[in-house]
């Protein structure tokens, strides 16, 4: 058999070719076979015919199948007439009633039981009258459900009415309350900002004190910028004059070289002179027997100050001083020649050599360099040696 077109309905040719087949496969009565034919020209499927096809009922049984696909059953009703043995008149009497209005359940208890067809009618007739008196009863029942209905809606009705008038009631109470905490808020928020108030007007007093220290702490930097300005001015003229000084210093010992030794014995006395008077005249004020000093600021190129150097307050009667300065601090010809011989016939590094001139240019005598070159000590210690020969010398003089 066709088995792909069983679920959906057949065509006259397909109704024939099936008719055909099934002759051939099975062997049934031509009643059969006419009652396939009518049912699949009817519209039913080859799938819904073949359930009732069975060797075991008759003719009469698969007319009540039939009639029972056709009036569309449910399923459940159909296995109950297809799977019980029953005879045909008890499967017509159950599909009867069925259609009255007796449920399946009630089909399914009588089938359960084996009972006859003319007991099973009485059966089905006393449930249908059951029914009947069920549903007059259902009528009047509704009638006062209906009623009680209506009065359950006219009191929830006023309830709710009651409940609109407890939520406007709540409303109201609400809003009082808000407005009560409202006040509070705004209340408590004043007095925040009193008191917030005076802290800023308190703060702005302060602001104003430091605007005006800064204002005068502006002026003081100023002041101090303009003073270490002419002080370094003043430096400058200093440095301007040592120079000069130490250029006719210069001068004064090649002429020394060019002239002869009584020239240079009278030169030597004229110095020793000029170092006398100087030192004579060089004296610090005395302020209660204490010796008056300066401290004069040395700034980087950025002009801020690094340092304070203390500088002796003389009054000099002449500029006599910074000659005899310079001539502590000049040798003579035969003194740097034999200075320049120890230098250049010893092993010394340039890091000493630098050490040296240090030396020459801070003062020490010809003794402490003559051994500080002979002892040949490290650049490192050169550097404080020179330093103990300085601070030697400055308390000493």
């Amino acid at each position: 058999m066709e088995q792909n077109l069983n679920d959906k309905p057949l065509s006259n040719m397909q109704i024939a070719r099936y008719i055909e087949s099934l002759r051939k496969e099975m062997n049934f009565d031509d009643e059969v076979y006419g009652l396939v034919k009518s049912d699949l020209e009817d519209g039913l499927t080859q799938e819904q015919t073949e359930k009732y096809l069975d060797k075991n009922f008759n003719i009469g049984q698969m007319r009540v199948l039939s009639e029972g696909l056709h009036k569309g059953i449910p399923e459940e009703l159909f296995n109950i007439l297809h799977n019980n043995k029953l005879s045909g008149n008890q499967m017509k009497v159950s599909l009867e009633f069925y259609e009255k209005g007796v449920p399946v359940e009630t089909i399914q208890e009588a089938v359960a039981r084996g009972e006859k067809p003319v007991v099973m009618r009485r059966l089905y007739e006393e449930v249908l009258a059951q029914l009947s008196k069920a549903a007059e009863q259902y009528t009047q029942d509704s009638e006062y459900v209906k009623e009680l209905i209506a009065q359950m809606e006219m009191v929830v009705e006023k309830i709710n009415y009651q409940e609109e008038r407890y939520d406007a009631l709540n409303k109201k109470l609400s809003d009082v309350e808000v407005l009560k905490e409202d006040k509070e808020v705004t209340e408590r928020l004043v007095k925040e900002n009193e008191d917030k108030d005076g802290i800023i007007s308190h703060q702005q007093d302060e602001l104003n004190k430091a605007s005006s220290t800064i204002a005068r702490l502006r002026d003081s930097i100023e002041h101090k910028d303009k003073e270490m300005e002419r002080m370094r001015d003043r430096i400058e003229s200093l440095e301007d004059k040592i120079m000069s000084a130490a250029s006719d210093d210069q001068k004064v010992a090649e002429k020394e070289e060019k002239a002869g030794p009584s020239e240079v014995l009278a030169a030597t006395d004229n110095k020793e002179t000029v170092k006398t008077l100087a030192d004579s005249q060089a004296v610090p004020p005395m302020y209660n027997g204490i010796p008056v000093y300066y401290q004069i600021p040395v700034t980087d190129s950025a002009g801020r100050v690094i340092q304070h150097l203390p500088v002796e307050r003389t009054e000099r009667k002449s500029n006599g001083g910074i000659a005899a300065l310079f001539a502590r601090l000049s040798f003579k010809k035969k003194s740097r020649a034999d200075i320049v011989k120890l230098v250049a016939s010893g092993d010394l590094v340039p890091a000493q050599l630098v050490q040296i001139k240090s030396a020459i240019e801070k003062g020490l005598t010809e003794g402490q360099l003559v051994e500080l070159i002979n002892n040949n000590v490290s650049a490192e210690k050169m550097k404080e040696i020179i330093e103990i020969a300085v601070l030697e010398n400055s308390m000493a003089g």
